[in-house]
């Protein structure tokens, strides 16, 4: 089982920098991001959050600095997009189509919601059933019928097939993919003004043919 990266990093961000960060002017590959390859680039900036549900790190992330981070990209005219990652719990894969099949919709942040509070709000474990995994999905609006008739259904599994291509490029979550091909080394991050310079780095740069 891959591991959920350290929070350090994620408590770091979530709370305000007194003093004054200064990144740096250049940014080097290996120390500060590693470069992608088998995905194809985007051509519109953007920036990818891949996510656990079942990550307590993923879970501060969503509850603090994800929302001023969101906001400053939206500023700056930097798409923002999530994936989640089926490689950790025992629900991972219904999680995944859960969000999968509402992602672009209304439900899709009342159903992570949901799933995030089960396991870290409310600290309940993994489901212990089909059942009980239903029980937390009602709560959202997304009955278990709407489950069943859209998990095999062609954007669900479109939407899958695109997040399990990210999969295979991590190792831990949360990580952050600029343009589709630059993933941010997070260890290297010690404030939000860093992590913004870095991403309007990358957003910037050359794309490269996917590999």
């Amino acid at each position: 089982m891959k591991r959920i990266k350290n929070t350090v990093m994620a408590l770091l961000l979530i709370f305000p920098v007194v003093a004054l960060a200064v990144g740096p002017t250049t940014y080097q590959e290996g120390k500060h991001y590693t470069v992608l390859n088998g995905l194809e680039p985007d051509k519109k900036p953007s920036v990818t959050e891949l996510f656990s549900v079942y990550c307590p790190g993923c879970f501060m992330w969503e509850s603090g600095p994800l929302t001023p981070l969101k906001e400053w990209l939206g500023k700056n005219d930097i798409d923002f997009r999530q994936a989640h990652m089926s490689f950790m719990g025992n629900y991972a894969r219904q999680a995944t189509t859960a969000l999968a099949m509402t992602s672009g919709t209304p439900k899709y942040d009342a159903v992570k919601q949901a799933l995030f509070n089960h396991l870290q709000v409310e600290r309940k474990g993994d489901w212990r059933n089909d059942a009980d995994f239903y029980a937390t999905l009602d709560k959202a609006g997304l009955k278990e019928s709407d489950y069943k008739s859209l998990q095999n259904s062609l954007p669900t599994m479109q939407t899958i097939l695109g997040w399990n291509r990210y999969a295979r490029q991590v190792s831990s979550v949360p990580a952050f993919i600029v343009n589709n091909q630059y993933l941010i080394n997070m260890s290297s991050i010690k404030s939000h003004e860093e992590l913004n310079n870095l991403i309007t780095y990358l957003s910037k740069l050359p794309a490269t043919s996917a590999q």
